[in-house]
Order: structure tokens, then C-alpha cells, then sequence
């Protein structure tokens, strides 16, 4: 997908054979005939969106089995908001006080407004997509959320404006998230999260955050007008100096509990020191292992792999494809910094195919977790180094 136009290349790989580019398609969808392999390759390099942000390099190899429609976004639509003020009336929150802050938010766009008098409404000025669509309206001050409710099908207009009004029964009892580190793992950081997807995919925000120790065990706010098709996702994530751990679980109501996997062992990681670098290491010792990601990056590049498990087979090692003939970027120079994750994505589902652009990728029942290992090295083209 290239909705803004920014431009980009493609290429493919059939079984363990050459890449070979493909030729521009108006309509950005390609297809290529597998014949009796199972394991392919794609490629895109994506001109940036953004002015000075460098190209991206996208590859994924899979097997048809793990991802059969593979799907790389260059750009995203650029849309057109419009002004329109949600007039909030809060006066019924338990607990609300001046300073509150009311947070409306829907379509990837979010506002708010600081509480003055909590018994005037409180005019909340949005700047958002046009239309019909779901919107989270909620009451909170600092940590702590104080009511949270979606309000159906608002249709967002140029220069509009309507009224919402939150009561007592919006603020329905907390619930709790519990996440449990890894034994042996002492993490310098940690962040907590709950969000919330309305059914329409539009109506979305935070109900719930901590951060440090607390993000160990934190409350957030159940929505009022939660239906069929809502859902939550609850994120936990902890870091050290060269680790980050990530867990992603979908969930519909309730407490809920979060075990972050394990870090990659100690040197487990090898990775050579040159522009499309050599990495060994890749087993990570978990049945849930779905896919390896390596992501390399300096100021002028960014060069993103996606290994799926079964593409990978019995192997542990992987050469990053030299690419830049056929989709015509620019190698990481010799002697620059070339900063290095590699990832293991591991869930009960096969997850390949999720559209992180995409809301409706992620549903009550979504579960993955993240585990990173990130360090960097100078390109002498010559030794390696190891990680975490």
C-alpha cells in the first residue's frame, strides 16, 4: 500500500532462487506462481512519507502456510480533518475535580480539556476525520481514570458541535492488570496499558497506564457501553540496558494477567559487522515462536526482515539479502553506526498476518509477545558482535 504516492520498488523470491523485481504496478497488488515450493520471499523499498526520514527496506519471507497474502504499507491515506467540539458534561463523576482533564478521543486522533468547574460542560475542541463514528470519552487525573464511555455513531461534521453527558453510572468499578516479570529478569523500566477499540474500529483511547513498579499491578476503567464487537488489549512491557519484553493480550472484561516471556540468553546472538550482516542465534526456545525479526538502522536507512519460523526451518542462521540492485537503494556506508534489534514474535495464533495499521487485526482473543535484543555496531566489514 502507497496511499500518499511517496513511490517505492518490489521484488520477489520463489523457493531459495534469485530475486527478481517486479514491474510497477498502478494497482500495488503483485502476484507470482509458487509452482511445488512453499517458502517465498518479498521485497519492498518505500520512499519516505515523511521528508527527512530516510527509505525503508521491507522483506518478509514465509512459507504460503504462514502468510499467503503478504502485505507491505508504505503510506498511509492522509486525511482531511475537520473542527468540532464535543460539549462534556462531567458534573455527575464521582470524584471529578478542577484540574481533571476530559479526553475525547476516535479515528487515531485524541483531545482534551482541563477540568475548570466541574459543574459547567466542558468544551472539547477535536480535530479529526469527518463522518460517523464511535468516540471514547473519559474523566482522569493523572493515573487514576475516574469514568470512561463511548459514545455510538457521533457524526463528526466541519464546524459542528453536540453534548455528552457522563453519570455516576459511568464510572464502573475498576478492574485490575497483574504482570508478572521473568525469573532472574530485573528490568530498569517498566510501562503498563490498557486500550480500548470500540466495534466501528474508530472509537479507541487509553482507559488505563502506569508506569516504574507500578506497572506491575494497576487498575483501569471498564467502558460504559462496552458491546459485542469492543474489545481491550492490555500491554506490558519491561527494559533493561540491552533487552525489551513486550506482551500484547486481547481481552473483553475483567481483571487480567500478563506473564512477559524471557529475554534472549546472555551472547545467545551473533551478528557480523558489515551492510547486510550474517546473524546466528536464531532460537528462541519457545513453542510459541511464530516468526524472527531483524531490524538494522542508521540516518539514511532503515532495513526491516521478517522470518517466519517455518521459512526458517531447522536453521538458526540468516544473510540479510543484498537487495540494492534490484530495488535500488543505498547500502549502509562503511565505518557509519548501524544500530541492530533482532525479535523473536511468539503467540498461540498465527499472527503473521496482522495488520498492526488495523484495528480490526487485533481482537478480544489477540495474544503476543515481543521479546528484543538491540545493540549496535561500526561497519568495518570485518568481526562481529554479540547480543544481549
Amino acid at each position: 500500500m502507497d496511499s500518499q504516492s511517496a513511490g517505492y520498488a518490489a521484488a520477489y523470491q520463489v523457493g531459495n532462487g534469485p530475486w527478481i523485481a517486479f514491474t510497477p504496478s498502478s494497482a500495488h497488488t503483485y502476484t507470482f506462481t509458487l509452482g511445488s515450493n512453499t517458502k517465498y520471499g518479498v521485497a519492498v523499498r518505500c520512499n519516505p512519507a515523511v521528508p527527512l526520514t530516510p527509505p525503508e527496506v521491507h522483506v518478509i519471507q514465509a512459507t504460503s502456510a504462514e502468510l499467503s497474502n503478504p502485505k507491505v504499507t508504505c503510506s498511509t491515506p492522509n486525511p482531511s480533518p475537520v473542527t468540532y467540539t464535543l460539549n462534556v458534561d462531567v458534573s455527575a463523576v464521582p470524584g471529578v475535580a478542577s484540574g481533571d482533564v476530559v479526553t475525547v478521543s476516535g479515528s487515531g486522533y485524541s483531545a482534551g480539556s482541563s477540568v475548570a468547574n466541574p459543574a459547567n460542560p466542558i468544551p472539547v475542541g477535536l480535530y479529526q476525520p469527518p463522518g460517523s463514528q464511535d468516540l471514547l470519552v473519559t474523566v482522569w487525573s493523572g493515573a487514576q481514570f475516574r469514568a470512561a464511555k463511548v459514545l455510538r455513531n457521533v457524526n463528526v461534521i466541519a464546524s459542528g458541535s453536540s453534548g455528552a453527558t457522563l453519570s455516576a453510572g459511568d464510572a464502573l468499578p475498576l478492574a485490575t492488570v497483574n504482570t508478572a516479570l521473568p525469573a532472574g529478569f530485573t528490568p530498569t523500566f517498566g510501562a503498563g496499558r490498557v486500550e480500548y477499540f470500540s466495534q466501528d474500529n474508530k472509537g479507541s483511547g487509553v482507559v488505563g497506564n502506569a508506569s516504574g513498579t507500578s506497572a506491575l499491578s494497576f487498575t483501569y476503567r471498564p467502558v460504559s457501553g462496552f458491546a459485542s464487537g469492543d474489545r481491550y488489549v492490555a500491554v506490558g512491557i519491561a527494559y533493561d540496558s540491552s533487552n525489551v519484553l513486550e506482551r500484547f493480550r486481547g481481552f473483553t472484561t475483567g481483571n487480567v494477567s500478563l506473564a512477559l516471556p524471557s529475554p534472549w540468553p546472555t551472547g545467545s546472538l551473533t551478528v557480523t559487522c558489515v551492510a547486510h550482516p550474517t546473524v546466528t542465534g536464531l532460537i528462541y526456545a519457545d513453542p510459541n515462536v511464530r516468526a524472527y525479526e531483524i531490524v538494522l538502522e542508521d540516518a539514511t536507512l532503515v532495513y526491516r526482515v521478517t522470518l517466519g519460523k517455518g521459512w526458517l526451518g531447522s536453521s538458526s542462521s540468516y544473510s540479510v539479502p543484498d537487495l540494492s540492485s534490484q530495488l535500488g537503494y543505498s547500502p549502509f556506508a562503511p565505518w557509519t553506526t548501524v544500530y541492530v534489534s533482532i525479535s523473536a514474535l511468539l503467540s498461540p495464533q498465527p499472527v503473521l498476518g496482522l495488520d498492526k495499521n488495523d484495528p480490526a487485526s487485533f481482537t478480544g482473543a489477540t495474544d503476543i509477545s515481543l521479546v528484543h535484543a538491540s545493540d549496535q555496531y561500526v561497519l568495518s566489514n570485518t568481526g562481529n558482535i554479540t547480543l544481549p
